[in-house]
């Protein structure tokens, strides 16, 4: 049924089709160490080709995995729960269009970081692009649909979105209501419509393809301030979590305000103190020890305050008042910049508060202006002796970086983040991992933990070791009631529901009327369905690493069959760069 479903879509204008093998090579590294490789890829080049492929995955019932652009690192990058699945890529459609009267942008699935930052400039507005740590090549959509949030004004991405257009799984058209009502104008303001609503089944859902999505972006304020915090002691960083709670809920231009422990901050460090070989208690000294020498408090905070100049300035004020044992540092962009054009003026013996948190400025810098940076992709090779150089080609995946990213969500309470640091920090260090320990500001009621396990993917035992370690840390956090806010494909298990639950039967109920062949987006956050196992290619390209194993006939008979040796294809870093064109 593959090899029809196969030779049909080859006929289909605008989509181009990948064999189980090309599309191992293509899209199979993933920072996780995942092996759920695909069944084959479709290459959308026109968005026209999107409702054929989906009829005819209906017809012969075969699973799609729709991407945006496959760089959904930590996670999963861009391989399916389902390895019977197509992997859908659709990050060659990368139309914008810019709405500068109701300060929105109509994209395609493909768009970039980068791509919007650009049409932007070129429209001449002053908005700014909801960025991510992923960097420019990050896609808009895909982050969305999959709850990404960031620092600019508008923190949930999702939330941003005001129309979503593009197909259920049985191929019935969606848009929003008021395209149908004639009231195009207040589509792209009102994402609610009226009456029922439907578009938040598309937030990490499997019941559809998204086409295109109209984006609200946020007008660059009169005044931008970035805030950095220090906690001497774990105490006062604990104490002061009422207080900060408060804030965020007082003060209105007050953005996502993400707290690291010492740890953490090293891991970001250019020259990767993390890169040792010690182990045990030797490496906690160790990292001790260097957290001393350069500075590093026990936690340090980033946070952002949009607005007017007056209420910013009475902000920054009234933060500083609040706040007892945290010392708050307040810089707008012009003084970063004017700070980056005399940091090799300044003598050498003095300035070392100012000059410990210069690379998170400027690194921060370009996010809360709503422009995309490689920096933030650095933690991802923490591990990578060499300090590599990022730039517009790094791609964690393909260069070889192990990392998972575990996200649970924590009450914004002094307690529960005390008790969230001291369980995690242990089930972190008894799995022999460095508890890289951050928590950010959703809301005046709830923070969300973000977690990397990071790892040598080329070391077999070391992938073991922190996939047990990512399931340890998921299974603790759900124990102690913080769920994960976003899981990676090899994971989508750990949240299944009892089958009689409420939230399994009516997800049954939405995939049977929106998607009855389930050819949407296979094991995608679903609560009952079992993940899928590992289905190993059964055949090679000649050109790629193949490997003699031994197999038994029905005949009972042995034999020798090729089968692509995947640990030569994913275990060495890839050197190709990214393209357009597949």
């Amino acid at each position: 049924m593959t090899t029809s479903f196969f030779s049909e879509v080859l006929r289909i204008p605008g989509a181009k089709v990948l064999s189980r093998e090309e599309a191992a090579f293509h899209y199979g590294a993933d920072t996780g160490a995942s092996q759920r490789l695909p069944a084959g890829a479709i290459v959308i080049k026109e968005v026209d080709a999107i409702q054929e492929v989906l009829a005819l995955a209906n017809e012969f019932k075969v699973p799609l995995w729709p991407i945006s652009g496959g760089r959904n690192f930590g996670y999963g990058t861009s391989l399916p729960v389902d390895s019977r699945s197509f992997i859908v890529d659709l990050s060659q459609l990368r139309r914008v269009y810019i709405d500068v009267k109701s300060s929105t942008a109509l994209i395609e699935p493909g768009v970039t970081q980068a791509d919007l930052h650009a049409a932007i400039k070129k429209s001449g507005a002053d908005l700014l692009v909801p960025t991510t740590g992923v960097g420019p090549n990050g896609n808009i959509l895909g982050n969305a649909l999959d709850g990404g949030y960031g620092l600019t004004p508008i923190t949930d991405h999702f939330d941003a979105i005001s129309e979503l257009e593009g197909y259920w799984g049985n191929g019935t058209e969606f848009r929003h209501t008021y395209q149908d009502l004639n009231c195009p104008e207040m589509a792209k303001r009102w994402n609610a419509g009226t009456g029922y609503s439907w578009a938040g089944l598309l937030r990490q859902g499997n019941f559809g393809i998204v086409t295109k999505a109209r984006v609200q972006l946020a007008r660059s304020p009169e005044a931008t301030r970035i805030l950095v915090f220090e906690w001497k002691n774990n105490e006062a960083f604990i104490n002061s979590q009422t207080d900060l709670n408060k804030l965020t809920e007082d003060i209105p231009g007050i953005g996502g305000i993400i707290m690291m422990n010492d740890c953490r901050i090293l891991s970001t460090q250019v020259d990767t103190p993390l890169a040792s070989t010690l182990t045990g208690e030797a490496r906690a000294n160790y990292l001790k020890q260097l957290a001393k020498e350069r500075k590093i408090s026990a936690w340090t905070g980033l946070g952002t305050l949009y607005g007017s100049r007056a209420a910013v300035a009475g902000s920054v004020k009234d933060i500083r008042r609040r706040l007892k044992n945290c010392r708050v540092w307040s810089f707008s962009p012009d003084q970063i910049k004017q700070l980056q054009k005399i940091q090799n003026y300044l003598p050498q013996w003095g300035f070392s508060s100012l000059r410990r948190h210069f690379g998170a400025l400027v690194n921060t810098l370009g996010t809360v202006e709503g422009y995309p940076i490689v920096a933030f992709l650095k933690i991802a090779y923490a591990l990578d002796p060499t300090a590599k150089k990022l730039d517009l080609h790094s791609h964690p995946a393909k260069d070889g970086a192990g990392i998972l990213w575990y996200a649970p969500l924590v009450p914004f309470a002094a307690d529960e983040v005390e008790r969230y640091r001291t369980v995690m920090s242990k089930c972190l260090i008894d799995n022999g991992f460095d508890p890289l320990l951050a928590v950010t500001s959703r809301s005046s009621r709830t923070l969300s933990g973000t977690i990397p396990v990071l790892f040598d993917r080329k070391n077999p035992e070391d992938v073991a070791r922190a996939k047990n370690c990512y399931r340890q840390l998921v299974k603790t956090g759900l124990e102690n009631g913080w769920p994960p806010y976003r899981l990676g494909i090899d994971y989508m298990d750990m949240i299944a529901c009892p089958a009689d639950s409420p939230s399994a039967q009516v997800q049954q109920l939405l995939k049977k009327a929106l998607d009855e062949n389930e050819v949407i987006g296979a094991g995608r956050y679903e609560h009952v369905k079992p993940v899928a196992p590992f289905i190993p290619a059964p055949t090679v390209v000649p050109t790629l690493p193949v490997k003699e194993v031994e197999k038994v006939e029905a005949t009972g008979q042995k034999a020798i069959e090729p089968q692509l040796d995947y640990t030569k294809v994913f275990g060495t870093r890839l050197t190709e760069t990214e393209s357009t064109e597949v």
